[in-house]
């Protein structure tokens, strides 16, 4: 079961975290054969040249997580990320920029 929350992204060595996407979270949805679960992430959602230049990225389900996985980008410009919450749509979990 995927929790009723958002899933922890951070950026980087320094830990740079993604904001919420979304005003509120949507329901936890339970995985079973034939469900996808999906939820999106911007690094940049500033429309300037600003940021910083980082190389990976941290995910987990959420919070309470004990196993959160690094993942190797190559490098981004983060400044000011957002995550949406789970959704069983991919064009739902697309995050867009304020």
């Amino acid at each position: 079961m995927l929790p009723a929350a958002l899933p922890t992204v951070s950026f980087g060595s320094d830990g740079t975290q993604a904001g919420p996407a979304e005003q509120s979270t949507g329901p936890a949805i339970t995985l079973k054969s034939g469900v996808t679960a999906y939820a999106g992430v911007n690094p940049k959602t500033t429309n300037d040249d600003a940021g910083k230049e980082l190389t990976s990225i941290i995910v987990s389900v959420g919070n309470e997580d004990p196993n959160p996985v690094s993942l190797e980008v190559g490098t981004i410009t983060v400044d000011r990320p957002v995550v949406t919450n789970w959704h069983t749509s991919a064009s739902d979990a697309v995050p867009f920029s304020d």
